[in-house]
């Protein structure tokens, strides 16, 4: 397996897609793969090295879903209840023809992108997609204010009915406001009370000090989009609003990140007992989406449907990735990627930063793991 993971990292350096990248590939507790290649940054002196820090981007997402449902399992969200039960500001919501939903989105809608609160691109219909594009949200985060954020959700239009349509957007932020909001704390704070001091993520947060700017993966000045997108998480700048995005916003490093795949590949397990338990990780972790409702398509390829955080391969069909019936997925803008088999206590990461070509490099990156 290492050898085909060398050649893949070797090929996305050399065409310079991205300056340098961390492998991690375990099963149940043993390591399989690991690679460290290329450079921190681009015309950098210093090497990539298993301390650096990246921007997760949208593997920021199954972190906080999986604390929203440490909440739901202490009885203080309910997944199923209308979030405006949680944030009021989001109640009289409606839809690109004005009419309001035939229902509200719920805990559950937010857990699996069904909420109709997609992304700029996300919405289907040209004229919405004009009118969301220049309000364009995304493009200013994290450099937002909270409050400001969730108005301006609620000012626009649903791209969909709640619970029809996958789209793909800003509902895991709305998700991370409601869990900060149960909690009384801002949401790094309760995703490290939950999470990262059980786990030992010590590196993983919303913003990085100063002293560990150095640390910081970066990409190449020609993947613009990546610089537009990715490069202000983790770096507050003073008289700037600032956000911690649920949806985008941790930094965390390669074995940081590890120690958070090992909970899911075990089933919600860790060393010290269960960050959930076994029938709400059941939950997680199958596809929650009808079978006439859209899926992932356009982030996995055929055969995935969605839990609550994460893709789910599916048990039929063609599939763009050798995934196993059961497996979860899910990736970040930044160039990031995650697959996790709770079934065999196996997951496989990739970090590098890489936002031109990382669809093909998440999809040719798990062709390699199976070469194992």
């Amino acid at each position: 397996m290492s050898a085909a993971i060398e050649r893949l990292l070797a090929y996305q350096i050399d065409a310079r897609h991205t300056p340098g990248a961390l492998v991690h590939v375990e099963r149940d507790g043993k390591v399989l793969a690991r690679n460290v290649a290329g450079l921190l940054g681009p015309g950098s002196h210093a090497a990539m090295h298993e301390d650096a820090l990246f921007r997760l981007a949208s593997l920021t997402k199954p972190v906080v879903s999986l604390a929203a449902l440490m909440q739901v399992d202490e009885g203080r969200l309910a997944l199923d209840a209308p979030i405006a039960d949680y944030l009021p500001v989001l109640r009289d919501l409606r839809l690109g023809n004005g009419v309001a939903p035939l229902r509200a989105p719920t805990l559950r809608d937010l857990l699996r992108h069904t909420s109709g609160f997609a992304y700029e691109t996300e919405f289907r219909e040209a004229a919405l997609r004009e009118v969301a594009l220049k309000n364009d949200i995304g493009a200013r985060m994290p450099y937002v204010d909270a409050a400001d954020f969730l108005h301006g959700l609620a000012a626009r239009p649903l791209a969909a009915e709640p619970g029809r349509a996958f789209r793909y957007g800003f509902s895991t932020d709305v998700l991370g406001l409601i869990v900060a909001a149960v909690d009384g704390v801002s949401l790094g704070e309760s995703l490290r009370r939950r999470i990262f001091v059980p786990l030992d993520m010590n590196d993983t947060g919303f913003e990085v000090p100063p002293s560990a700017h150095g640390r910081l993966a970066t990409a190449f000045a020609g993947d613009t989009a990546w610089h537009a997108r990715v490069a202000g998480y983790g770096l507050r700048r003073e008289g700037r609003p600032w956000m911690e995005c649920g949806g985008a916003g941790l930094v965390s490093t390669l074995d940081d990140f590890a120690r958070f795949a090992r909970v899911l590949a075990n089933g919600g397990r860790h060393r010290d007992g269960r960050l959930i338990p076994e029938s709400l990780f059941v939950e997680m972790s199958r596809n929650q989406l009808p079978e006439d409702v859209d899926g992932p398509l356009g982030f996995t390829g055929a055969g995935f449907g969605f839990g609550l955080g994460l893709a789910v391969r599916l048990d039929y069909g063609a599939a763009a990735m050798p995934c196993a019936p059961g497996e979860l997925t899910w990736s970040g803008i930044s160039g990031t990627a995650l697959f996790v088999h709770p079934g065999e206590q196996w997951f496989a990461l990739c970090f590098s930063s890489n936002m031109a070509s990382r669809m093909m490099a998440r999809m040719e990156f798990r062709r390699a793991v199976a070469q194992g």
